[in-house]
């Protein structure tokens, strides 16, 4: 299965929006503040929910492509737990950030903390059980998860700080709600998974023609029929509460505009529209680089801590993006794969999976 650009585009998008939303949140003097509410109100949930979306459709891909390659039942069963250990591996780089932060802030409760690269985690492994239920099944989940979060969440919030029973359960979904708390960011998730099986049935077809009506009819016109219909609801259900971070109208104004902007860039990309080989390069690197750059931002944050006004920001916005491009360009051409969190975490995985067959052989030839 070919690359697919689409896919990275999107991802380094997200990363994009999200240095962005922080160095709004840390740079910009409180007097100037409004303007650093008023994108984030722009943004919504679009980057933490695209950077989710885009999750679960490359990890059914991925979970997909070796299941396929798989010639044997036992090669099967090490795929599953090559997905598996991948899982573990982002788990415990969460949980490292999360421990950091706690020591920074010097606030223990940020060990369990849902940034985004937890919600991954998580929903990872919640995703497991479900890769063999219907693409329907998986999309009626997700709303059903979607809805009962907002129950849930009402009902938590009471004992939020309590030392009871369901202020542990609070504090274990929603620490903190602000953030992209688990029942909520799972349903990008899941969606994801829904277009990447379909992306992924689609691209196994090798004439190309037959390829491109299947992304027609399967993927671009619902696509693009309902995320129109999605945004049009999220943004005039109890206007203007889309443009709140984690509101039910912000959550389904977010999911039309990723499904709508994904399938323009898949026809696009299709259809070679017209060639996007430079802005597709200037996303590559921050898709290749998404988690190390996630983990690694937070060093321009004492920078310009509190100084910029509503104009001067923007010079420091560029000025950082052209830096990083530069800085993950340089790191591309002379050390490629191993400054990739997210490559070195496949590499990782593939080796802990020989080691633990390694010693399997070994432990029944020794029998």
């Amino acid at each position: 299965m070919k690359r697919i650009k689409s896919i990275d585009t999107i991802r380094g998008a997200c990363i994009v929006l999200m240095v962005l939303a922080h160095m709004l949140s840390w740079w910009v003097r409180p007097e100037d503040y409004w303007l650093t509410s008023f994108i984030h109100s722009i943004l919504g949930d679009i980057a933490a929910g695209g950077f989710l979306f885009v999750s679960g459709l490359s990890a059914v891909i991925f979970f997909r492509s070796r299941l396929t390659k798989a010639e044997t039942h036992n090669k099967k069963k090490l795929a599953k737990k090559e997905y598996l250990i991948r899982a573990l591996l982002i788990l415990f780089a969460a949980l490292f950030y999360n421990s950091a932060t706690a020591i920074g802030t010097l606030d223990p409760s940020n060990i369990w903390k849902w940034f985004v690269p937890l919600t991954i985690a998580a929903s990872m492994f919640l995703i497991y059980p479900l890769f063999k239920t219907p693409k329907l099944f998986r999309l009626i989940f997700a709303l059903v998860v979607w809805i009962a979060h907002y129950f849930i969440l009402s009902f938590l919030t009471y004992y939020e700080g309590h030392f009871n029973i369901f202020g542990i359960l609070y504090f274990i979904l929603y620490n903190e709600v602000g953030l992209h708390p688990i029942l909520n960011y799972f349903s990008f998730f899941l969606i994801g998974t829904v277009i990447g099986d379909v992306i992924y049935e689609i691209s196994l077809s090798n004439d190309k023609n037959e390829r491109l009506l299947g992304f027609k009819n399967k993927l671009w016109l619902p696509s693009l029929i309902i995320g129109s219909i999605l945004i049009i609801f999220g943004a005039s259900f109890s206007f203007p509460s889309f443009l709140s971070h984690g509101t039910f109208s912000s959550m389904i104004y977010s999911l039309g505009i990723l499904l709508t902007i994904f399938s323009i860039l898949l026809i696009i990309e299709e259809f070679e529209v017209f060639k996007l080989e430079k802005s597709y390069r200037f996303f590559y690197f921050y898709s290749f680089y998404s988690l190390t750059i996630y983990f690694s931002h937070n060093v321009i944050y004492f920078i310009f801590l509190d100084r910029l006004n509503a104009i001067t920001i923007w010079f420091a916005v560029l000025g950082t993006y052209i830096s990083l491009s530069l800085l993950f360009r340089f790191i591309y051409k002379e050390y490629n794969i191993k400054a990739s969190l997210k490559a070195q975490i496949g590499r990782i995985s593939l080796l802990l999976i020989k080691k633990i067959e390694t010693r399997k052989e070994e432990a029944i030839s020794s029998h």
